[in-house]
């Protein structure tokens, strides 16, 4: 039997045909298993392989204070209780022993539905939650690319936080509903008051709005959130309301040397207390004043890059968890897969929580800052029309 030159040729061509599909297909494959299965497999392992070692650890707190309130009891320490001045060598479960709930008041109240609940169930749940506020918030940003979902998930700053049942994810989502609704003053004036009221540090976020010339949103903010405390504590017949910022003072001297924050670097280095607090603050403030300088269509994006970042800086307690809430800048200046969204990965390089108070980890934390903002700040795209 002979073979023709037009049957051979065609023979030869579907075998290349084949071949790249062949080749396609194991692409594709490829890009599923790193940034789909790896990411969910790392989520499962984190999470599951807790639960018989500090599974929920943080959540455990917000779950205590909310039973505390459940039952009737002050969920904040006996006045006079604490260490005088804090006490550095506590370790995190005596941290939690010893402050109980650090939290303001409405995050007591928020807990209440959880507390009902047995713990491990409540803490799976809230982690459920936490998992689904991720993937939102990035909805909400518009980011299109699924391999970023997978990104995010796969990070270190993500599976920490929701292994240990932080409040992160919920204040990324948070971010993310001011961001989306920010020219409406009736939706990201509250949601920014329940950032603050959750966690103070994010004051910042002011400063976006005073810089975007909102000044009406950030005095909704500050109204609500005022507004918010005060009736939650009254809720709880103002126990600890006038000994709360003391409290936060003593806590902040117990842990700041142990996390990712300034303070914590320049105590490594060496300095005194008194000068890191100085040295924090000339960061944070100057990273704020930058805002001002933003070209006029990157503004918005500007402004509320650098208030996020100032938080971190500012503040006196930073956990592993906090840079997670870089990703809603990434996401509103990377809306599909781009080398920035590889940047929270160097934090594998040290995946816990506490720096020991070791230069090179606090270190790389800051680097790591300073390079996703600058990745942000330097995108050379302007804001999308919907973004304006």
């Amino acid at each position: 039997m002979t073979t023709t030159p037009e049957l051979a040729l065609a023979g030869r061509s579907g075998m290349r045909l084949t071949r790249g599909g062949l080749r396609r297909a194991g692409a594709r494959g490829g890009t599923v298993v790193v940034y789909a299965v790896l990411p969910t497999l790392l989520l499962i392992v984190m999470v599951a392989g807790s639960i018989n070692n500090h599974f929920a650890f943080d959540f455990h707190q917000f779950w205590q204070g909310g039973r505390d309130v459940l039952a009737g009891h002050s969920p904040y320490p006996p006045s006079g209780s604490l260490p005088s001045g804090g006490d550095p060598s506590l370790g995190p479960a005596q941290i939690q022993d010893v402050f109980r709930f650090p939290y303001p008041a409405p995050a007591a109240l928020a807990m209440i539905p959880f507390a009902a609940l047995p713990f491990t169930v409540a803490a799976s749940l809230f982690i459920l939650l936490s998992t689904g506020a991720i993937f939102l918030a990035l909805r909400l940003l518009g980011v299109s690319d699924w391999r970023c979902h997978g990104l995010v998930c796969a990070s270190i700053v993500t599976l920490g936080s929701l292994r240990l049942g932080t409040f992160t994810p919920l204040l990324l989502l948070g971010l993310a509903a001011a961001w989306r609704f920010r020219a409406r003053p009736w939706v990201a004036g509250p949601v920014v008051a329940a950032l603050l009221v959750a966690k103070l540090f994010l004051w910042p976020l002011l400063v976006w709005f005073l810089v975007t010339r909102r000044p009406g949103t950030a005095a909704i903010t500050l109204a609500v959130a005022a507004t918010a405390t005060l009736a939650s504590w009254a809720t709880i017949g103002f126990a600890g309301f006038a000994e709360y910022p003391d409290f936060l003072s003593t806590l902040a001297a117990s842990v700041q040397a142990k996390g990712w924050s300034t303070i914590a670097l320049a105590l490594s280095l060496g300095l005194s207390s008194a000068a890191a607090k100085v040295l924090s603050l000339a960061l944070g403030f100057s990273v704020l004043a930058v805002a001002a300088l933003a070209p006029p269509g990157k503004r918005d994006l500007w402004a509320f890059t650098l208030a996020i970042a100032a938080a971190i800086l500012l503040s006196p307690i930073v956990w592993l968890h906090y840079f997670l809430l870089l990703a809603a800048p990434l996401a509103i200046a990377f809306p599909r897969l781009g080398p920035a969204w590889f940047l929270p990965l160097v934090f594998w390089a040290w995946p816990f929580q506490e720096t020991g108070g070791d230069v090179w980890k606090i270190a790389l934390g800051m680097a790591a800052l300073a390079a996703m903002t600058a990745a942000i700040l330097s995108s050379a795209t302007q804001l999308r029309p919907s973004w304006k």
